[in-house]
Protein backbone atom coordinates (compact mmCIF):
# COMPACT_ATOMS: atom_id res chain seq x y z
CA UNK A 1 0.00 0.00 0.00
CA UNK A 2 1.40 3.39 -0.99
CA UNK A 3 1.58 5.68 2.02
CA UNK A 4 1.20 9.39 1.60
CA UNK A 5 2.68 12.00 3.88
CA UNK A 6 0.85 12.79 7.04
CA UNK A 7 -2.09 15.21 7.03
CA UNK A 8 0.04 17.64 9.01
CA UNK A 9 2.80 17.59 6.39
CA UNK A 10 0.31 17.84 3.52
CA UNK A 11 -1.40 20.86 5.09
CA UNK A 12 1.98 22.41 5.87
CA UNK A 13 3.08 21.94 2.24
CA UNK A 14 -0.21 23.39 1.01
CA UNK A 15 0.13 26.44 3.25
CA UNK A 16 3.73 27.00 2.13
CA UNK A 17 2.72 26.80 -1.53
CA UNK A 18 -0.17 29.25 -1.02
CA UNK A 19 2.01 31.66 0.98
CA UNK A 20 4.81 31.56 -1.59
CA UNK A 21 2.36 31.87 -4.47
CA UNK A 22 0.86 34.93 -2.80
CA UNK A 23 3.96 36.64 -1.41
CA UNK A 24 6.59 36.03 -4.12
CA UNK A 25 4.60 37.61 -7.01
CA UNK A 26 3.63 40.47 -4.70
CA UNK A 27 7.28 41.09 -3.80
CA UNK A 28 8.38 40.86 -7.45
CA UNK A 29 5.60 43.20 -8.58
CA UNK A 30 6.37 45.65 -5.82
CA UNK A 31 10.11 45.68 -6.53
CA UNK A 32 9.57 46.04 -10.27
CA UNK A 33 6.99 48.78 -9.79
CA UNK A 34 9.25 50.71 -7.42
CA UNK A 35 12.24 50.42 -9.78
CA UNK A 36 10.19 51.39 -12.84
CA UNK A 37 8.54 54.30 -11.03
CA UNK A 38 11.91 55.49 -9.75
CA UNK A 39 13.25 55.49 -13.31
CA UNK A 40 10.13 57.23 -14.53
CA UNK A 41 10.37 59.84 -11.78
CA UNK A 42 14.07 60.36 -12.69
CA UNK A 43 13.10 61.00 -16.30
CA UNK A 44 10.39 63.46 -15.29
CA UNK A 45 12.87 65.19 -12.94
CA UNK A 46 15.38 65.51 -15.83
CA UNK A 47 12.69 66.94 -18.10
CA UNK A 48 11.66 69.41 -15.44
CA UNK A 49 15.28 70.44 -14.65
CA UNK A 50 16.33 70.77 -18.31
CA UNK A 51 13.18 72.65 -19.25
CA UNK A 52 13.54 74.99 -16.26
CA UNK A 53 17.21 75.66 -17.15
CA UNK A 54 16.40 76.30 -20.80
CA UNK A 55 13.51 78.66 -19.99
CA UNK A 56 15.66 81.03 -17.93
CA UNK A 57 18.95 80.55 -19.79
CA UNK A 58 18.65 83.29 -22.45
CA UNK A 59 17.34 85.98 -20.19
CA UNK A 60 19.80 85.48 -17.36
CA UNK A 61 22.89 85.22 -19.63
CA UNK A 62 22.00 88.26 -21.75
CA UNK A 63 21.00 90.40 -18.79
CA UNK A 64 24.10 89.48 -16.78
CA UNK A 65 26.52 90.11 -19.67
CA UNK A 66 24.75 93.31 -20.74
CA UNK A 67 25.19 94.77 -17.28
CA UNK A 68 28.87 93.85 -17.37
CA UNK A 69 29.41 95.37 -20.90
CA UNK A 70 27.58 98.58 -20.07
CA UNK A 71 29.39 98.95 -16.75
CA UNK A 72 26.35 98.58 -14.52
CA UNK A 73 28.07 95.58 -12.94
CA UNK A 74 31.80 95.48 -12.43
CA UNK A 75 33.53 92.56 -14.11
CA UNK A 76 35.45 91.83 -10.97
CA UNK A 77 32.23 91.02 -9.10
CA UNK A 78 32.21 87.72 -11.08
CA UNK A 79 28.44 87.53 -11.44
CA UNK A 80 28.98 86.24 -14.96
CA UNK A 81 31.17 83.40 -13.75
CA UNK A 82 28.78 82.57 -10.93
CA UNK A 83 26.02 82.17 -13.53
CA UNK A 84 28.23 79.94 -15.66
CA UNK A 85 29.05 77.77 -12.58
CA UNK A 86 25.35 77.35 -11.81
CA UNK A 87 24.71 76.28 -15.38
CA UNK A 88 27.63 73.81 -15.15
CA UNK A 89 26.21 72.30 -11.96
CA UNK A 90 22.80 71.88 -13.61
CA UNK A 91 24.43 70.22 -16.62
CA UNK A 92 26.41 67.88 -14.30
CA UNK A 93 23.18 66.83 -12.61
CA UNK A 94 21.51 66.24 -15.97
CA UNK A 95 24.46 64.15 -17.12
CA UNK A 96 24.34 62.00 -13.96
CA UNK A 97 20.62 61.40 -14.38
CA UNK A 98 20.70 60.89 -18.15
CA UNK A 99 18.83 57.70 -19.07
CA UNK A 100 20.59 57.01 -22.38
CA UNK A 101 23.97 57.52 -24.04
CA UNK A 102 22.43 59.89 -26.60
CA UNK A 103 21.08 62.12 -23.85
CA UNK A 104 24.47 62.05 -22.14
CA UNK A 105 26.03 63.12 -25.42
CA UNK A 106 23.61 66.09 -25.67
CA UNK A 107 24.62 67.18 -22.18
CA UNK A 108 28.28 66.98 -23.26
CA UNK A 109 27.48 69.16 -26.30
CA UNK A 110 25.78 71.65 -23.99
CA UNK A 111 28.86 71.68 -21.74
CA UNK A 112 31.14 72.35 -24.76
CA UNK A 113 28.84 75.16 -25.82
CA UNK A 114 29.02 76.61 -22.33
CA UNK A 115 32.84 76.46 -22.47
CA UNK A 116 32.73 78.45 -25.71
CA UNK A 117 30.53 80.99 -23.97
CA UNK A 118 32.97 81.14 -21.08
CA UNK A 119 35.74 81.93 -23.60
CA UNK A 120 33.74 84.90 -24.91
CA UNK A 121 33.24 86.11 -21.36
CA UNK A 122 37.02 85.95 -20.80
CA UNK A 123 37.48 88.07 -23.93
CA UNK A 124 35.08 90.69 -22.58
CA UNK A 125 37.04 90.74 -19.34
CA UNK A 126 40.30 91.19 -21.25
CA UNK A 127 38.86 94.11 -23.28
CA UNK A 128 37.61 95.79 -20.13
CA UNK A 129 40.96 95.41 -18.42
CA UNK A 130 42.73 97.04 -21.44
CA UNK A 131 40.12 99.81 -21.91
CA UNK A 132 39.24 98.78 -25.39
CA UNK A 133 36.21 100.34 -27.06
CA UNK A 134 32.77 99.22 -25.90
CA UNK A 135 31.74 98.31 -29.42
CA UNK A 136 34.17 95.36 -29.38
CA UNK A 137 32.44 93.99 -26.27
CA UNK A 138 29.04 94.62 -27.87
CA UNK A 139 30.15 92.52 -30.79
CA UNK A 140 31.28 89.74 -28.43
CA UNK A 141 27.92 90.04 -26.61
CA UNK A 142 26.22 89.20 -29.91
CA UNK A 143 28.33 86.08 -30.16
CA UNK A 144 27.37 85.15 -26.60
CA UNK A 145 23.70 85.55 -27.52
CA UNK A 146 24.17 83.16 -30.46
CA UNK A 147 25.89 80.65 -28.22
CA UNK A 148 23.02 81.00 -25.72
CA UNK A 149 20.58 80.19 -28.51
CA UNK A 150 22.61 77.12 -29.39
CA UNK A 151 22.73 76.02 -25.76
CA UNK A 152 18.95 76.53 -25.53
CA UNK A 153 18.43 74.35 -28.60
CA UNK A 154 20.63 71.59 -27.16
CA UNK A 155 18.65 71.63 -23.91
CA UNK A 156 15.38 71.47 -25.83
CA UNK A 157 16.65 68.43 -27.69
CA UNK A 158 17.55 66.88 -24.30
CA UNK A 159 14.03 67.62 -23.04
CA UNK A 160 12.50 66.05 -26.15
CA UNK A 161 14.71 62.95 -25.83
CA UNK A 162 13.85 62.54 -22.13
CA UNK A 163 10.17 63.05 -22.95
CA UNK A 164 10.37 60.25 -25.50
CA UNK A 165 12.01 58.04 -22.87
CA UNK A 166 9.23 58.92 -20.41
CA UNK A 167 6.67 57.86 -22.99
CA UNK A 168 8.50 54.59 -23.63
CA UNK A 169 8.88 53.96 -19.88
CA UNK A 170 5.19 54.66 -19.30
CA UNK A 171 4.23 52.22 -22.05
CA UNK A 172 6.61 49.61 -20.56
CA UNK A 173 5.09 50.06 -17.11
CA UNK A 174 1.60 49.74 -18.55
CA UNK A 175 2.50 46.53 -20.41
CA UNK A 176 4.19 45.15 -17.29
CA UNK A 177 1.15 45.93 -15.15
CA UNK A 178 -1.11 44.21 -17.66
CA UNK A 179 1.21 41.20 -17.72
CA UNK A 180 1.33 41.13 -13.91
CA UNK A 181 -2.44 41.31 -13.72
CA UNK A 182 -2.76 38.41 -16.15
CA UNK A 183 -0.13 36.49 -14.18
CA UNK A 184 -2.03 37.09 -10.94
CA UNK A 185 -5.27 35.83 -12.51
CA UNK A 186 -3.55 32.72 -13.88
CA UNK A 187 -1.81 32.18 -10.54
CA UNK A 188 -5.13 32.49 -8.73
CA UNK A 189 -6.69 29.78 -10.90
CA UNK A 190 -3.57 27.63 -10.51
CA UNK A 191 -3.81 27.91 -6.71
CA UNK A 192 -7.53 27.14 -6.92
CA UNK A 193 -6.86 24.00 -8.97
CA UNK A 194 -4.07 23.03 -6.57
CA UNK A 195 -6.41 23.41 -3.57
CA UNK A 196 -9.16 21.39 -5.26
CA UNK A 197 -6.69 18.63 -6.08
CA UNK A 198 -5.33 18.62 -2.53
CA UNK A 199 -8.86 18.62 -1.10
CA UNK A 200 -9.84 15.59 -3.16
CA UNK A 201 -6.63 13.76 -2.30
CA UNK A 202 -6.89 14.51 1.43
CA UNK A 203 -10.61 13.71 1.44
CA UNK A 204 -9.92 10.34 -0.17
CA UNK A 205 -6.91 9.68 2.07
CA UNK A 206 -8.95 10.41 5.22
CA UNK A 207 -12.42 9.09 4.39
CA UNK A 208 -11.40 5.68 3.08
CA UNK A 209 -9.26 4.70 6.13
CA UNK A 210 -11.89 6.09 8.52
CA UNK A 211 -14.59 4.09 6.71
CA UNK A 212 -12.48 0.95 7.08
CA UNK A 213 -11.97 1.68 10.79
CA UNK A 214 -15.70 2.35 11.18
CA UNK A 215 -16.49 -0.98 9.49
CA UNK A 216 -14.02 -2.73 11.77
CA UNK A 217 -15.54 -1.14 14.90
CA UNK A 218 -19.03 -2.11 13.72
CA UNK A 219 -18.03 -5.72 13.13
CA UNK A 220 -16.29 -5.86 16.52
CA UNK A 221 -19.50 -4.53 18.10
CA UNK A 222 -21.36 -7.37 16.35
CA UNK A 223 -18.97 -9.90 17.84
CA UNK A 224 -16.57 -10.49 14.94
CA UNK A 225 -13.19 -10.23 16.69
CA UNK A 226 -11.22 -11.78 13.84
CA UNK A 227 -11.24 -8.66 11.67
CA UNK A 228 -8.03 -6.65 11.32
CA UNK A 229 -7.23 -3.46 9.40
CA UNK A 230 -3.94 -2.62 7.72
CA UNK A 231 -2.26 0.67 8.48
CA UNK A 232 -3.85 3.46 6.41
CA UNK A 233 -2.18 5.80 3.92
CA UNK A 234 -1.88 8.66 6.43
CA UNK A 235 0.29 8.35 9.52
CA UNK A 236 -2.11 10.19 11.87
CA UNK A 237 -4.42 7.16 11.84
CA UNK A 238 -1.65 4.64 12.55
CA UNK A 239 -2.07 4.82 16.31
CA UNK A 240 -5.87 4.54 16.08
CA UNK A 241 -5.59 1.56 13.71
CA UNK A 242 -3.06 -0.17 15.95
CA UNK A 243 -5.26 0.52 18.98
CA UNK A 244 -8.31 -1.03 17.32
CA UNK A 245 -6.35 -4.08 16.21
CA UNK A 246 -4.87 -4.38 19.70
CA UNK A 247 -8.32 -3.93 21.24
CA UNK A 248 -9.69 -6.79 19.14
CA UNK A 249 -6.82 -9.02 20.25
CA UNK A 250 -7.25 -7.96 23.88
CA UNK A 251 -10.97 -8.65 23.70
CA UNK A 252 -10.26 -12.18 22.52
CA UNK A 253 -7.80 -12.63 25.38
CA UNK A 254 -10.22 -11.14 27.91
CA UNK A 255 -13.06 -13.35 26.69
CA UNK A 256 -10.83 -16.40 26.95
CA UNK A 257 -9.70 -15.31 30.41
CA UNK A 258 -13.30 -14.69 31.48
CA UNK A 259 -14.33 -18.11 30.19
CA UNK A 260 -11.46 -19.66 32.09
CA UNK A 261 -12.41 -17.69 35.22
CA UNK A 262 -15.97 -18.91 34.95
CA UNK A 263 -14.76 -22.47 34.56
CA UNK A 264 -12.51 -22.10 37.59
CA UNK A 265 -15.37 -20.51 39.53
CA UNK A 266 -17.69 -23.37 38.65
CA UNK A 267 -15.01 -25.85 39.67
CA UNK A 268 -14.52 -24.00 42.95
CA UNK A 269 -18.26 -23.94 43.68
CA UNK A 270 -18.67 -27.62 42.80
CA UNK A 271 -15.73 -28.55 44.98
CA UNK A 272 -17.13 -26.34 47.78
CA UNK A 273 -20.44 -28.24 47.63
CA UNK A 274 -18.59 -31.53 47.41
CA UNK A 275 -16.63 -30.54 50.51
CA UNK A 276 -19.92 -29.95 52.34
CA UNK A 277 -21.10 -33.48 51.64
CA UNK A 278 -17.69 -35.13 51.87
CA UNK A 279 -18.05 -38.77 52.93
CA UNK A 280 -15.96 -38.36 56.06
CA UNK A 281 -18.16 -35.48 57.27
CA UNK A 282 -21.32 -37.47 56.56
CA UNK A 283 -19.85 -40.60 58.10
CA UNK A 284 -18.65 -38.84 61.24
CA UNK A 285 -21.92 -36.95 61.69
CA UNK A 286 -24.08 -40.05 61.19
CA UNK A 287 -21.79 -41.95 63.54
CA UNK A 288 -22.32 -39.28 66.16
CA UNK A 289 -26.10 -39.50 65.71
CA UNK A 290 -25.95 -43.30 66.00
CA UNK A 291 -23.93 -43.10 69.20
CA UNK A 292 -26.39 -40.61 70.67
CA UNK A 293 -29.28 -42.90 69.75
CA UNK A 294 -27.59 -45.93 71.36
CA UNK A 295 -27.06 -43.89 74.52
CA UNK A 296 -30.72 -42.97 74.51
CA UNK A 297 -30.02 -39.26 74.02
CA UNK A 298 -33.12 -38.78 71.92
CA UNK A 299 -33.16 -35.00 72.28
CA UNK A 300 -29.55 -34.68 71.07
CA UNK A 301 -30.33 -37.01 68.17
CA UNK A 302 -33.18 -34.76 67.11
CA UNK A 303 -31.05 -31.63 67.55
CA UNK A 304 -28.12 -33.02 65.54
CA UNK A 305 -30.37 -34.39 62.80
CA UNK A 306 -32.19 -31.07 62.44
CA UNK A 307 -28.85 -29.23 62.42
CA UNK A 308 -27.54 -31.54 59.65
CA UNK A 309 -30.73 -31.12 57.62
CA UNK A 310 -30.66 -27.32 57.97
CA UNK A 311 -26.94 -27.31 57.19
CA UNK A 312 -27.41 -29.00 53.82
CA UNK A 313 -30.52 -26.96 52.99
CA UNK A 314 -28.63 -23.71 53.51
CA UNK A 315 -25.58 -25.10 51.67
CA UNK A 316 -27.57 -25.91 48.56
CA UNK A 317 -29.82 -22.79 48.69
CA UNK A 318 -31.52 -23.92 45.44
CA UNK A 319 -28.31 -23.16 43.55
CA UNK A 320 -28.42 -19.46 44.38
CA UNK A 321 -25.22 -17.58 45.20
CA UNK A 322 -26.50 -14.88 47.57
CA UNK A 323 -27.99 -15.24 51.03
CA UNK A 324 -28.72 -12.93 53.94
CA UNK A 325 -26.16 -12.57 56.70
CA UNK A 326 -28.76 -14.16 59.03
CA UNK A 327 -28.87 -17.30 56.82
CA UNK A 328 -25.08 -17.48 56.64
CA UNK A 329 -24.96 -17.14 60.44
CA UNK A 330 -27.53 -19.96 60.80
CA UNK A 331 -25.48 -22.12 58.45
CA UNK A 332 -22.36 -21.71 60.62
CA UNK A 333 -24.34 -22.28 63.80
CA UNK A 334 -25.65 -25.61 62.41
CA UNK A 335 -22.14 -26.65 61.46
CA UNK A 336 -20.74 -25.74 64.89
CA UNK A 337 -23.66 -27.47 66.63
CA UNK A 338 -22.83 -30.70 64.75
CA UNK A 339 -19.12 -30.37 65.55
CA UNK A 340 -19.92 -29.61 69.19
CA UNK A 341 -21.80 -32.89 69.39
CA UNK A 342 -18.72 -34.68 68.05
CA UNK A 343 -15.99 -32.99 70.08
CA UNK A 344 -17.93 -32.25 73.24
CA UNK A 345 -16.10 -30.26 75.90
CA UNK A 346 -12.90 -29.72 73.88
CA UNK A 347 -14.73 -27.31 71.53
CA UNK A 348 -16.25 -24.05 72.64
CA UNK A 349 -17.46 -21.21 70.42
CA UNK A 350 -19.34 -17.93 70.50
CA UNK A 351 -21.03 -16.02 67.68
CA UNK A 352 -21.65 -12.27 67.89
CA UNK A 353 -23.21 -10.45 64.87
CA UNK A 354 -24.47 -6.86 64.98
CA UNK A 355 -28.24 -6.79 64.36
CA UNK A 356 -28.00 -4.11 61.64
CA UNK A 357 -26.16 -6.45 59.24
CA UNK A 358 -28.39 -9.52 59.57
CA UNK A 359 -30.63 -8.52 56.66
CA UNK A 360 -27.75 -7.48 54.36
CA UNK A 361 -26.85 -9.75 51.46
CA UNK A 362 -23.61 -11.65 51.14
CA UNK A 363 -22.13 -14.46 49.08
CA UNK A 364 -22.97 -17.85 50.52
CA UNK A 365 -20.51 -20.37 52.00
CA UNK A 366 -17.90 -17.81 53.06
CA UNK A 367 -17.84 -18.28 56.86
CA UNK A 368 -18.29 -22.05 57.27
CA UNK A 369 -15.05 -22.95 55.40
CA UNK A 370 -13.15 -20.55 57.69
CA UNK A 371 -14.64 -22.16 60.81
CA UNK A 372 -13.86 -25.63 59.41
CA UNK A 373 -10.29 -24.49 58.75
CA UNK A 374 -10.01 -23.29 62.37
CA UNK A 375 -11.19 -26.67 63.70
CA UNK A 376 -9.18 -29.08 61.50
CA UNK A 377 -5.96 -27.05 61.11
CA UNK A 378 -5.92 -25.23 64.44
CA UNK A 379 -7.79 -26.72 67.37
CA UNK A 380 -7.43 -30.45 66.50
CA UNK A 381 -3.63 -30.11 66.49
CA UNK A 382 -3.48 -28.97 70.13
CA UNK A 383 -4.19 -30.85 73.38
CA UNK A 384 -5.88 -27.91 75.08
CA UNK A 385 -9.52 -26.90 74.99
CA UNK A 386 -10.33 -25.11 71.74
CA UNK A 387 -12.31 -21.95 71.35
CA UNK A 388 -13.64 -20.29 68.18
CA UNK A 389 -14.97 -16.74 68.14
CA UNK A 390 -17.03 -15.56 65.13
CA UNK A 391 -17.93 -11.86 64.99
CA UNK A 392 -19.60 -9.60 62.44
CA UNK A 393 -20.27 -5.85 62.25
CA UNK A 394 -20.40 -3.01 59.71
CA UNK A 395 -17.96 -0.14 59.18
CA UNK A 396 -18.97 2.48 56.63
CA UNK A 397 -19.81 0.69 53.39
CA UNK A 398 -18.27 -2.63 54.43
CA UNK A 399 -19.12 -5.60 56.63
CA UNK A 400 -16.28 -7.01 58.74
CA UNK A 401 -16.26 -10.68 59.80
CA UNK A 402 -13.56 -12.26 61.95
CA UNK A 403 -12.97 -15.94 62.74
CA UNK A 404 -10.52 -16.29 65.61
CA UNK A 405 -9.25 -19.51 67.21
CA UNK A 406 -6.75 -20.42 69.92
CA UNK A 407 -5.31 -23.35 67.97
CA UNK A 408 -1.79 -24.22 66.88
CA UNK A 409 -1.34 -21.19 64.64
CA UNK A 410 1.47 -20.82 62.08
CA UNK A 411 5.09 -19.76 61.97
CA UNK A 412 6.07 -16.72 59.92
CA UNK A 413 7.30 -18.95 57.08
CA UNK A 414 4.08 -20.97 57.07
CA UNK A 415 2.00 -17.80 57.13
CA UNK A 416 3.94 -16.29 54.22
CA UNK A 417 3.52 -19.52 52.23
CA UNK A 418 -0.22 -19.55 52.91
CA UNK A 419 -0.63 -15.91 51.84
CA UNK A 420 1.29 -16.57 48.63
CA UNK A 421 -0.78 -19.64 47.81
CA UNK A 422 -4.05 -17.68 47.96
CA UNK A 423 -3.28 -15.96 44.62
CA UNK A 424 -1.43 -18.91 43.01
CA UNK A 425 -3.53 -21.94 43.91
CA UNK A 426 -3.85 -24.94 41.60
CA UNK A 427 -7.60 -25.55 41.51
CA UNK A 428 -7.18 -28.73 39.49
CA UNK A 429 -5.07 -30.26 42.27
CA UNK A 430 -6.56 -29.05 45.55
CA UNK A 431 -4.90 -29.79 48.87
CA UNK A 432 -4.23 -28.01 52.13
CA UNK A 433 -5.61 -24.49 52.11
CA UNK A 434 -8.30 -25.12 49.52
CA UNK A 435 -11.05 -23.80 51.82
CA UNK A 436 -9.27 -20.47 52.28
CA UNK A 437 -8.48 -20.21 48.55
CA UNK A 438 -12.11 -20.99 47.70
CA UNK A 439 -13.30 -18.11 49.89
CA UNK A 440 -10.54 -15.76 48.72
CA UNK A 441 -11.16 -16.40 45.01
CA UNK A 442 -14.96 -16.17 45.18
CA UNK A 443 -14.72 -12.85 47.04
CA UNK A 444 -12.30 -11.60 44.37
CA UNK A 445 -14.61 -12.68 41.52
CA UNK A 446 -17.95 -11.61 42.96
CA UNK A 447 -16.94 -8.49 44.92
CA UNK A 448 -14.12 -7.45 42.54
CA UNK A 449 -11.68 -6.76 45.38
CA UNK A 450 -8.32 -8.31 46.18
CA UNK A 451 -8.22 -7.39 49.89
CA UNK A 452 -11.39 -9.24 50.97
CA UNK A 453 -9.57 -11.90 53.01
CA UNK A 454 -6.57 -11.45 55.32
CA UNK A 455 -4.86 -13.94 57.62
CA UNK A 456 -2.96 -13.16 60.82
CA UNK A 457 -1.36 -15.86 62.96
CA UNK A 458 1.27 -16.61 65.62
CA UNK A 459 2.66 -20.03 66.33
CA UNK A 460 0.97 -21.74 69.30
CA UNK A 461 -1.28 -18.70 69.83
CA UNK A 462 -3.93 -19.25 67.22
CA UNK A 463 -5.10 -17.63 64.01
CA UNK A 464 -7.41 -14.77 62.99
CA UNK A 465 -9.04 -14.61 59.56
CA UNK A 466 -10.79 -11.36 58.57
CA UNK A 467 -13.30 -10.84 55.78
CA UNK A 468 -13.99 -7.31 54.49
CA UNK A 469 -17.04 -7.41 52.23
CA UNK A 470 -18.56 -4.39 50.49
CA UNK A 471 -22.24 -3.93 51.32
CA UNK A 472 -24.03 -4.75 48.05
CA UNK A 473 -27.56 -5.45 46.97
CA UNK A 474 -27.94 -9.02 45.79
CA UNK A 475 -29.42 -9.54 42.30
CA UNK A 476 -33.18 -10.19 42.38
CA UNK A 477 -32.74 -13.62 40.82
CA UNK A 478 -30.10 -14.46 43.42
CA UNK A 479 -31.98 -13.47 46.57
CA UNK A 480 -32.09 -15.94 49.42
CA UNK A 481 -35.01 -18.33 49.67
CA UNK A 482 -37.59 -17.95 52.32
CA UNK A 483 -37.68 -20.18 55.35
CA UNK A 484 -38.94 -23.65 54.50
CA UNK A 485 -38.24 -23.32 50.82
Amino acid sequence: MMRTNSIRKALKFTNIVIILASIVPFIINTLYYNIAMKQYEGIIENVYSANSLASRLKGEIYTTMWNVVTGKTAFRENTQYALIDRIKNNLDQLERNANSEDNGYLVQVARNTLETMEGYVDMIGDNISHDRPVRENEKILGEITSVSDLLYDVLQKFVAAETDLAHVQNARIKRSMDLMTLTQVLLFFAILLFLLRNYRQLNRSINEPIYRLKTMASRIAQGDLSIRVERPEISELDELTDSLNTMAEKLIELIEQNVQKQRNLQKAEIKALQAQIAPHFMYNTLGTILSLAEDGQTENVVTTTLALSSFFRLSLNKGRDWVTVADEKAHVENYLAIQKMRYGAILEYDIDFSPEILQESMLKLLLQPLVENAIYHGIKKTRRRGHISLKGHSTGDRMIFTVEDNGLGMTEEELAKLRGSLSHYDVSNPGTGFGLYNVYKRIELYYETDDGLTVESEHDKGCTITLRLPIVKAPAAQSAPTEGA
